[in-house]
């Protein structure tokens, strides 16, 4: 078996889960690091083992000449770093979200077509037993046509954020975007993974709470496939919670990855009952990068779910700023 070397960008703590599975694999090595925060790496240093440190990315890209990088840096840098991995011929795991706006989605379309890479996205919830399981369900017609949704994400993301020190999360600059961008790019994203509908219109309001960035959003969005729906993205809880409900003609399904049941209720039955039991593998977005480059399969998240959380984003934003419903 070929060794698959892996190069990491950004060690901060989102990258240690990465690094456990990738350590855990046959045949993977994380060889090479870099960050600007020389605390950063020397602590990563320690859990990774023998590792060089190169002093930029360009350089582990160019010099380290890696299998595939995961890259872990603020969003806005996330697509001029997965354009320097692809355009060097290295496969790519990114962290959520993969990019800032649409006009970055599509050109990173482009990069794969030409050069044939793989781009593995961060997404946890597609990789949980509970969203394989609508998904399928989905899939397979057993509510018939989807009609409407409606759900939400809600957590403590200010007080969150200032307690973690990553304080970027606060500045467009380094984050494209607020609460919506960060964590609410979970749900969006796994909105489209599961029902592979396709946005049409949308009006939202967004509250900034005082701050550059958002942090509670409410949109509306009508679908292209007739379906509509209401969600909300909000920065202020007590703690974490989350659901989707999505009806179709023959019944609803209710999916959460934290603070919810999970269930599945048909037309005609009395109660709902619980979401069938799915197969997960792989079971995280490192182990489907690896699987991905040893021919196993493709990206657990299309590139086309990228593509529309990132358009769906940009559309809220106007929406708000125009004060008015967007055409997607």
């Amino acid at each position: 078996m070929k060794e698959i070397r892996v190069g990491v960008i950004g060690c901060g703590s989102i990258a240690y889960g990465h690094l456990r599975k990738l350590k855990s694999m046959e045949g993977v090595r994380v060889f090479g690091v870099f960050d600007p925060k020389e605390e950063n790496v020397e602590k990563f240093g320690q859990e990774a083992g023998e590792i060089e440190v190169y002093r930029s990315d360009r350089q582990l890209v160019k010099k380290g000449k890696p299998d595939a990088v995961v890259i872990n840096s603020p969003h806005t840098f996330h697509f001029s770093q997965i354009k320097l991995a692809l355009e060097n011929g290295v496969h790519v795991l990114v962290e959520k979200p993969a990019v800032v706006n649409y006009r970055e989605a599509r050109a990173v379309r482009r990069l794969l077509k030409k050069t044939g890479r793989v781009l593995v996205v961060g997404y946890q919830r597609h990789y949980l037993g509970p969203f394989l399981s609508v998904r399928k369900i989905l899939q397979e017609k057993k509510l018939g046509k989807i009609i409407f949704l409606s759900g939400f994400l809600a957590q403590n993301w200010i007080a969150g954020v200032k307690k973690s020190g990553r304080v970027w999360r606060f500045d467009p600059k380094f984050a494209g975007g607020g609460q919506l961008t960060d964590s609410g790019s979970h749900f969006v994203a796994s909105l489209f993974f599961m029902t592979g509908l396709t946005p049409a219109k949308v009006f939202a309001f967004i509250d900034y709470h005082g701050m550059k960035v958002d942090i509670n959003t409410a949109f509306t969005v009508s679908f292209k496939e007739k379906a509509i729906g209401s969600f909300g993205i909000l920065g202020i809880d007590p703690g974490f919670r989350e659901a989707l409900l999505i009806w179709g003609e023959k019944g609803v399904v209710k999916v959460s990855a934290a603070g919810e049941d999970c269930y599945v209720h048909y037309t005609g039955s009395p109660e709902p009952e619980p979401l069938p039991e799915t197969k997960v593998e792989p079971d995280s977005p490192a182990e489907d990068l690896i699987w991905c480059l040893r021919g196993k399969k493709q990206p657990q998240t299309p590139f086309e779910v990228i593509e529309k959380v990132a358009l769906l984003s940009d559309k809220v934003y106007a929406s708000f700023q125009k004060g008015k419903v967007v055409k997607v």
